[in-house]
């Protein structure tokens, strides 16, 4: 009851969050609320961290693995253009190690981490689960593209996005989620909340953008 309970503030905390962000980009304020992307990323790692309690220890380990997965593909990505095409990072998301953000590692494992637990809603067959929540990974891509330009979060050359970024999101986004489930960790619901609330709210803000 008291983990519950715990769950239940904790989704209540990142979602009023995401509501006061949600709408402050719609104000006067925007550029402000803009800058505050890496403090929310932060502050989604750790609400999902709480949440895990006694999972917190099998966490860690995929999760770095996850992380260093995606932020290495990151840097292939922007030094060459092989994997995701031509583009370069902008200065909303923090800290940037070798011209890639640190924390857009912690977001594909966050993402990854999410799709996979909300792919059991769909099927209970791994194999199947796999390939589900990678298209979500593909689906939430599309949907946050329009978002991630206009923050400067990233910026594509010449404007154009290659057909292969969001095969390489598939590509990698399985491989993420194969190592989670290697790992018993299990879901309190917060993973499946942030995925899902995250991804109407790049809906929302896309609207905005397009």
């Amino acid at each position: 009851m008291r983990t519950k309970k715990l769950n239940n503030i904790l989704a209540i905390t990142f979602l009023f969050f995401l509501l006061v962000g949600l709408i402050g980009m719609f104000t006067l304020y925007e550029n402000t609320f803009k800058e505050l992307s890496f403090f929310n990323l932060v502050l989604t790692l750790l609400l999902v961290l709480l949440s895990l309690k006694s999972d917190i220890n099998h966490f860690i380990k995929p999760f770095i693995i996850v992380f260093l997965i995606g932020f290495l593909a990151e840097q292939i990505g922007v030094h060459t253009g092989f994997i995701f095409g031509n583009y370069t990072y902008g200065n909303s998301l923090g800290f940037r190690v070798y011209q890639v953000p640190l924390i857009i590692g912690v977001n594909w494992a966050i993402l990854s981490f999410g799709a996979w637990h909300l792919s059991e809603y769909f099927s209970s067959n791994k194999s199947y689960r796999l390939l589900i929540g990678s298209l979500f990974l593909v689906v939430f891509d599309i949907v946050m593209e329009p978002t991630a330009i206009a923050f400067n979060y990233w910026n594509w050359n010449k404007g154009e996005i290659p057909l292969y970024n969001y095969i390489s999101w598939f590509a990698i986004g399985f491989l993420e989620m194969f190592i989670y489930s290697k790992f018993p960790v299990k879901s309190s619901g917060i993973s499946k909340i942030v995925f899902i609330s995250q991804f109407i709210f790049f809906i929302i803000l896309s609207l905005k953008f397009i």
